[in-house]
């Protein structure tokens, strides 16, 4: 049996446009230390490496009742990779609940 990527998830609203979760969620990828890979509104993903695992991220940005809700996967073979990668994405994509 081989092993599976470890997935994380994690998810909120904020007081924010799509676009501008979007360009947030842009910015944290680039600042975790990731490339993004992938962009195709309402989604943004980006892989690279965290202390030496091979990580992914895909943030997802959807318009509801004025606000935008967000989510965030991180994956990896490395669970605490896996963990970190979606921890800083969505810390710094959410910012301050709003």
């Amino acid at each position: 049996m081989s092993q599976a990527p470890n997935i994380q998830v994690g998810s909120d609203t904020r007081a924010k446009s799509v676009d501008e979760a979007l360009r947030d969620a842009q910015f944290a990828i680039g600042e975790t230390g990731l490339q993004v890979t992938f962009n195709s509104p309402p989604h943004i993903g980006g892989a690279g490496t965290l202390d030496g695992a091979g990580v992914a991220v895909l943030v997802s940005c959807i318009g509801v009742d004025g606000r935008t809700f967000i989510e965030v996967v991180g994956t990896s073979e490395d669970a605490g990779a896996a963990e970190q990668a979606r921890n800083r994405v969505r810390s710094i994509a959410m910012g301050p609940a709003s």
